[in-house]
């Protein structure tokens, strides 16, 4: 094949991370490249069926801004996504529905438009390094191997890959025993009736236990979410009717009125960076969708002329390997609304921990109602191999943080920051860790970023 240039900035990962760090380093004049493994863009959004995006807020101030907002205001602009509304589980502050495949075209535009190469259908197979600094990352595409060579290099598969194969350290998992987050294989399903499903909130709010404080809450929603029937499913794994362990109907209607991701398997202790297990995982997860797919056409009012469109076609990941960098960001600063100097994005979103043993339960902690914590420049940066970078659910951070961090809001904000300074970066010729946080601070702000003044 024929040799690649070199790039200023090599991006590794097209999520909403990735493809956002991308679209935000080349603007800024870097030359940039974005390898990503599928053919198209999105990650877990559009390529394990995540969805709606939660949480843009913190109470009643947008805390996620910048690219992240662009993107969501390109799709509704489109008809694409109703934009941010009311969260009907009761459970955060708001939800973004999307339509999938305007997902993929609006970060695939905003990346060509802004002049990103795009490499689809890359897999990064190694490294290159000269002394501590990462020099070029290997790539396998269409039975080619190949090396781009870069000045800075931002990990954005949210597996820490690249980090992993240039030798940063990384934790994965809890600390107690490794476990990580179970996976899940979300659907869609179309034909969900609604207005039958709003009704029943209003004849029979037991059933959606957060929703009891919150009169009319369901009315303020232009997409509906469901969050409840916890008897329900209790119910239907005494009698075997769903054969692992699941505490929740949770279902959110897309952009598509009566369409909706289920987001009901659990998948517990498979590893996503083993290739043996995440195989494994793909399969016990179908399974459970198929389990899934009849439960829910046989027990749950309004449901009972669904039809499957897709599962997947990827495994969700919640949790795996999480770089070493400069700070550790801990459960203890998110819950306490901790402001650093040097943050470069802010969030508001609970530590929401999927259990990682048998249990179907999930635990969730909350900030105080408003409240939201600014993530520290130094969790995107490392001293081992300096010239390399985190973006998304992969920065340095505990097992407990993560699980409020790695949220596709939020990693709409990590991977913009990151993007930014990487161009900062490259056309200062200095590496991550030299760069003035003042000035990535006030170039984010020139870009509707929102750091919390």
């Amino acid at each position: 094949m024929k040799s690649i240039d070199r790039q200023d900035v090599l991006v590794i990962g097209g999520g909403v991370a990735g493809a956002l760090a991308a679209v935000a380093a080349a603007r800024m004049g870097a030359k940039t490249m974005l390898a990503e493994e599928m053919g198209f863009l999105g990650g877990s959004m559009t390529a394990c069926g995540t969805g709606p995006m939660m949480t843009f807020h913190a109470g009643d101030t947008q805390v996620v801004q910048g690219l992240g907002e662009e993107l969501i205001t390109r799709l509704k602009a489109k008809g694409l996504s109703p934009g941010h509304t009311a969260d009907s589980t009761g459970y955060t502050y708001s939800v973004t529905p999307f339509d999938v495949e305007g997902m993929k075209r609006e970060l695939e535009l905003m990346a060509l438009e802004a002049g990103v190469t795009l490499l689809y259908h890359a897999n990064a197979i190694g490294v290159r390094k000269e002394g501590t600094n990462l020099e070029a990352v290997r790539l396998y595409s269409c039975g080619h191997t190949f090396e781009v060579e870069a000045d800075i290099f931002i990990d954005a598969s949210g597996d820490a890959d690249v980090i992993a194969m240039a030798g940063v350290p990384f934790d994965k998992g809890r600390a107690s025993d490794g476990r990580d987050q179970p996976m899940t294989m979300n659907f869609r399903v179309d034909g969900v009736d609604i207005p039958k499903v709003r009704a029943l909130m209003k004849s029979d709010r037991a059933l959606f236990p957060l929703l009891v404080d919150k009169p009319g809450l369901e009315d303020k929603a232009l997409r509906l979410s469901i969050s409840g029937m916890y008897d329900l499913m209790r119910k239907a794994m005494r009698e075997g009717d769903i054969t692992f362990d699941r505490d929740v109907v949770l279902v959110f209607e897309t952009n598509h009125p009566g369409e909706a991701i289920v987001n009901m398997t659990r998948i517990n202790g498979e590893d996503a960076t083993d290739p043996l297990s995440l195989s494994r995982a793909e399969s016990e997860g179908r399974r459970q969708v198929w389990e899934l797919l009849a439960f829910l056409k046989r027990s749950v009012p309004g449901f009972e002329n669904i039809r499957l469109l897709f599962s997947g076609p990827k495994v969700g990941v919640r949790s795996s390997r999480r770089m070493r960098g400069l700070y550790t960001l801990t459960a203890d600063d998110v819950l306490a609304g901790t402001k650093f100097e040097d943050g470069i994005s802010a969030y508001g979103y609970p530590v929401d921990v999927h259990s990682s043993d048998k249990g179907g339960d999930t635990t969730s902690t909350f900030l105080a109602w408003g409240d939201y914590y600014l993530i520290p420049y130094r969790c995107l940066i490392n001293d081992v191999v300096p010239n390399l970078m985190a973006a998304g659910r992969n920065i340095s951070c505990t097992f407990e943080a993560q699980a409020s961090t790695r949220t596709s809001p939020s990693c709409c904000a990590l991977g913009h920051a990151a993007g930014c300074a990487a161009a900062l970066c490259a056309a200062q010729g200095i590496q991550p860790g030299e760069l003035s946080v003042p000035t990535l601070r006030e170039a984010l702000r020139g870009q509707n970023a929102f750091l919390g003044e």
